[in-house]
């Protein structure tokens, strides 16, 4: 959900709890207000009855016109206590039950005291409260279409700053010498997230330019003693005065130095694929380069009698020349190092996909684990363990998705572009 959503639900919601309990309260204080004014009316005829009586000497008679009821009832010496209340009785004028507030007050008159009962019909006061009702309802629909009409057009207008800038950062990559320039803004905030992140990417191109040297430098450096010791172990291995177990001994190390050597190159790859160091890519004839590679690995096929299979059709992908061959010479010489012999590879290029699959274990590889450093399915094989890990940087880096299936014990590597 995004921040503006959220915030608009949030805001709305609050809005229409806030409506609802101004709405029951103005309907509470309406009828307290509403009652107290019948309370000081029916106090009003309690003057008048008194009043009447000064002036004429005798009780007052109702108007059978008039909704008012006055009743009187003789209670002799005992004085009615002062009372008010309100219930429900017949409206003749309309028919049906309604409220009336009633009022029970003594009057003393001709040596008895009488109990005055005077009764009062509240009315409207069920039309006030579906009016008020209806006010609320039609201010809160109106309100919140105004708000969201309101935070449609300047909360997007305010966080315009923002996507802007998160639309500089998404297109940011490392390695390119022009500086960023987020667009400018008086909103605090935005103006504090731009330096921000005008520091991090800063600080980051720092880093990947000091990466960069530092892989290069290993590279040179760590390749040149050890094609160095490599060739001296050669020279070694040819002497005829060695004996046996000496000759043994030189021929591990060798081995041995081979294999660091290309764990070295296997990780310089990696790093360089990582610090995005490849930027030459083309549009490249995925035929032509799988061709190629069908040549060079025919002739190991043939020693192992495996049998090939291919089927290729016209395919072309926007990629690097040097991450393609190393690609394409991974996936080749995993299926080959890892195929049983007598055993076939199968190959199928169409337009966005290729795929390579040849038999093998018995048993699916670790999907979890399979595209990760030093990640062996066979414990005691020769390889580093970094060929699958290449394989799945380099798709990264180049907007492929590699994916393993295992089927009727043929395993089959996936790319999709």
């Amino acid at each position: 959900m995004k921040l503006l959503t959220k915030y608009s639900l949030v805001n709305l919601l609050v809005m229409v709890a806030i409506f609802l309990i101004s709405s029951g309260a103005i309907y509470v204080l309406t009828q307290a207000i509403l009652i107290r004014e019948m309370d000081n009316d029916l106090t009003g005829i309690e003057q008048k009855v008194n009043s009447y009586l000064k002036q004429y000497g005798t009780l007052p008679k109702g108007y059978p016109l008039d909704e008012e009821r006055i009743s009187f009832e003789v209670t002799g010496s005992i004085k009615t206590l002062r009372s008010s209340e309100l219930l429900q009785m017949f409206s003749e004028r309309e028919k049906k039950m309604h409220n009336f507030r009633k009022l029970v007050f003594p009057l003393f008159f001709n040596n008895t005291w009488y109990r005055v009962t005077v009764a009062k019909p509240i009315e409207g006061m069920h039309h006030l409260s579906r009016a008020l009702i209806s006010i609320s309802l039609t201010t809160i629909l109106v309100t919140i279409l105004i708000s969201i009409i309101l935070n449609g057009f300047l909360l997007r207008r305010l966080w315009r700053p923002f996507y802007a800038s998160m639309n500089i950062m998404r297109n940011f990559k490392l390695g390119r010498t022009e500086s960023l320039s987020f667009p400018q803004t008086n909103i605090e905030e935005f103006s504090f997230m731009n330096e921000s992140l005008l520091l991090a990417t800063e600080k980051a191109e720092q880093d990947y330019w000091l990466l960069k040297e530092f892989t290069e430098n290993a590279s040179h450096e760590m390749q040149t003693p050890l094609s160095i010791i490599r060739s001296k172990l050669d020279v070694l291995i040819q002497e005829k005065s060695l004996s046996e177990k000496q000759s043994e001994l030189a021929r591990s190390a060798y081995t041995s130095i081979k294999k660091l050597s290309r764990l070295n190159q296997s990780l310089l790859l990696l790093a360089k694929i990582e610090n995005q160091q490849f930027n030459n890519v083309q549009a490249m004839n995925m035929r032509e380069m799988v061709e190629d590679k069908i040549m060079q690995f025919k002739e190991l096929w043939q020693s192992r009698h495996i049998k090939a299979q291919q089927q290729l059709e016209d395919s072309y992908i926007n990629i690097s020349p040097e991450l393609l061959d190393i690609l394409l010479n991974n996936l080749f010489s995993n299926a080959s190092n890892h195929g049983i012999p007598e055993g076939r590879v199968t190959i199928a290029l169409k337009p966005g996909s290729f795929a390579i699959s040849n038999t093998g274990l018995h048993n699916p590889l670790d999907e979890k684990r399979l595209f990760t450093r030093f990640y062996k399915g066979v414990i005691n094989s020769n390889s580093n363990g970094l060929g699958l890990s290449i394989i799945k940087q380099i798709a990264k880096a180049s907007g492929i998705n590699a994916s393993y299936q295992y089927s009727g014990n043929m395993h089959t590597f996936l790319l999709n572009w």
